[in-house]
């Protein structure tokens, strides 16, 4: 809760962005982890879309978001 995984996250999406090519850099995150969703969109990611059922975690089908961070 103090910003730490967000800078984190920002700091390494700007390195990534200044030195190679790469122009879209997508998260997942498990739909209901409403903590890693919002570490996403405040370092500027965007919500895609909603993959359902993509994904099991401890023998529960669960659905997860999409982001996407694009270089400016």
């Amino acid at each position: 809760g103090k910003g730490i995984g967000t800078s984190a996250l920002k700091q390494a999406c700007d390195s990534v962005f200044e030195n190679t090519d790469i122009i879209r850099i997508f998260a997942e995150s498990f739909a209901n982890n409403i903590a890693s969703c919002r570490i996403l969109e405040k370092a500027g990611f965007q919500y895609e879309g909603l993959l359902r059922q993509n994904a099991v975690k401890n023998g529960e089908i669960l659905d997860m978001k999409m982001y996407a961070r694009m270089k400016q």
